[in-house]
């Protein structure tokens, strides 16, 4: 009975030999589906990475919060002060403290100070301005040209400073 049966499996097995095509040199290719699916994975891990970073997601004392708070605590104490353009505001108290001086900025008009009043009123009976002119040459130590010089006041109109812009 055996034999009876192996010559029936031994001619389908010829017979699907013959079907089948070795003409191609290549392997066959993987279908689209499989290589898209990898594609797929790591595009999904991607996305939940930067999901759980932008949402904060990530357990305490994982390497992916350390790296955040490393990244964080490097981007604070690492990036240039320029990048931001914000000086503190100044106050007339803090006046007191400096030397009745300071450098506001610059801008496209020119270099803009506050000058304190205590001190332009130290050092001449003069108009305000020549004795502004004086402090500024003696504090920059070169040539400027004075464009103007603004009064601050306060609400009972007593000078408590000026505004100075000047090119250099």
């Amino acid at each position: 009975m055996i034999l009876a049966k192996f010559p029936a499996i031994f001619s389908q097995r010829l017979f699907m030999a013959q079907s089948t095509e070795f003409g191609s040199s290549t392997l066959p290719k993987a279908p689209a589906g499989v290589a898209e699916g990898s594609r797929g994975r790591i595009w999904r891990k991607v996305k939940r990475g930067i999901l759980h970073t932008v949402f904060w997601s990530y357990e305490r004392g994982t390497w992916q919060y350390d790296l955040i708070v490393i990244a964080i605590l490097s981007f604070i104490f690492l990036s240039p002060r320029a990048w931001f353009n914000d000086r503190p505001t100044l106050e007339f108290i803090d006046l007191r403290h400096q030397q009745g001086f300071v450098e506001l900025g610059h801008g496209k008009e020119g270099w803009r100070f506050l000058v304190d009043a205590r001190l332009v009123e130290s050092y001449s009976n003069s108009k305000p301005e020549d004795a502004i002119r004086a402090i500024l040459s003696r504090q920059l130590r070169q040539p400027f040209n004075v464009i103007s010089v603004v009064p601050i006041t306060d609400k009972n109109n007593v000078v408590l400073g000026y505004t100075v812009l000047l090119n250099r």
